[in-house]
């Protein structure tokens, strides 16, 4: 008995069909249970290069109207020659503050940013590499930023002897906040350490699929 050969056509053209369909239910199903965070769980628990470029972003604009507000203080001591608002030593905390903030604070976090919104999309990357480490790269920089504004609010007022931490200054003269003063330096180190290791894991990795 000969089997017709569109009859082998159209079983084989129902069985492609089903297989199709039954793909699709499997992928709708799986995206069904895979559900991403959202609302603020989303911005703490991401590893998207895209959120956390955008957390990083949002940060510095944060640090910048910061550093910005204490530089009006700055320029407003300055405006006229004599002392007109504040005393001498916390406009020196003042003017070392805010080169803290403004370099490690505004500047860094924001090349990041755009380094983590266009470093993979520009090699064809998926993300960048060790995303998780990324994610932790930024929330360790609100903690060192909340312990360096909380050491002007310490007996004996903030470290008031400028950014760049000359001795003696820094060292003989210092007042007790110099303690957290370093300490928050050393977080902000720690999130760009994180940062270079990811940059420098994703582009030997390219290198080698090259």
């Amino acid at each position: 008995m000969k089997t017709d050969p569109m009859e082998k056509v159209k079983a084989s053209a129902v069985t492609d069909a089903d297989m199709s369909r039954a793909n699709s239910t499997a992928v709708i199903e799986d995206d069904h249970h895979d559900h991403a965070p959202s609302g603020w769980q989303r911005w703490v628990y991401s590893t998207s290069h895209k959120d956390i470029g955008t957390l990083y972003l949002w940060f510095s604009f944060i640090m910048f109207l910061t550093g910005g507000a204490m530089a009006m203080v700055i320029r407003a001591e300055l405006f006229q020659p004599g002392l007109q608002l504040v005393e001498p030593n916390f406009f020196n905390q003042m003017t070392t503050v805010h080169g803290l903030i403004m370099v490690f604070g505004a500047v860094m976090p924001a090349f990041t940013g755009l380094a983590n919104w266009m470093v993979p999309l520009m090699i064809g990357a998926p993300d960048m590499a060790l995303p998780r480490m990324n994610n932790l790269s930024f929330w360790i920089l609100p903690f060192a930023f909340l312990i360096l504004i909380a050491s002007l609010f310490m007996p004996g007022g903030g470290p008031n002897f400028g950014w760049t931490f000359y001795a003696p200054l820094s060292t003989t003269y210092a007042p007790d906040s110099t303690a957290l003063f370093v300490f928050s330096v050393h977080i902000m180190g720690i999130s760009s350490i994180m940062g270079q290791s990811m940059s420098s894991s994703l582009f030997s990795t390219c290198a080698r699929q090259a």
